[in-house]
């Protein structure tokens, strides 16, 4: 993929390549084999790896971790009200999976690694007590309700 045009930009990579292409976050040159497309701008290998180590975590795993923890703490009122417990463990299990997915894939950001393992385990654990609160009658004794 060289070009015989003496001039122009080149590729920072491979100094025999013209440039296709400019990094959005550095402005470094970028061959057709160098440029990594995120959304819709162009960027460097390293940007890449970089913005995906300093990303903030999803959202959707922020809320639902949330959510999580929300259920956990509606646990003393479960016989009540036991919709807020099983909504929060099947969100924690499904979304808290769904982010270490995309993590795996590189499609996610790094540092929200642990916050989605921290929400799937939430949720099992979310699911857990419904399952065991639904199924016994240890739960009146246990809270005094």
């Amino acid at each position: 993929m060289t070009t015989s045009a003496p001039g122009g930009a080149r590729c920072a990579s491979h100094p025999d390549v013209a440039a296709v292409a400019t990094c959005a976050r550095c402005g470094g040159f970028l061959c057709g084999d160098c440029t990594e497309v995120v959304g819709e701008s162009p960027y460097c290998e390293p940007c890449v790896g970089m913005s995906r180590r300093e990303a903030r975590p999803s959202r959707v795993v922020q809320a639902a971790l949330g959510l999580n923890l929300l259920g956990i703490a509606c646990l003393p009122c479960w016989l009540g009200l036991p919709l807020p417990t099983l909504v929060a463990g099947v969100a924690g299990f499904v979304l808290g999976l769904r982010e270490l997915r995309r993590i795996h894939r590189g499609e996610g950001p790094e540092r929200g690694r642990a916050q989605a393992r921290v929400t799937l385990l939430l949720g099992v654990l979310n699911l857990v007590l419904f399952s065991v609160g639904s199924s016994s009658e240890w739960m009146p004794l246990l809270f005094g309700v």
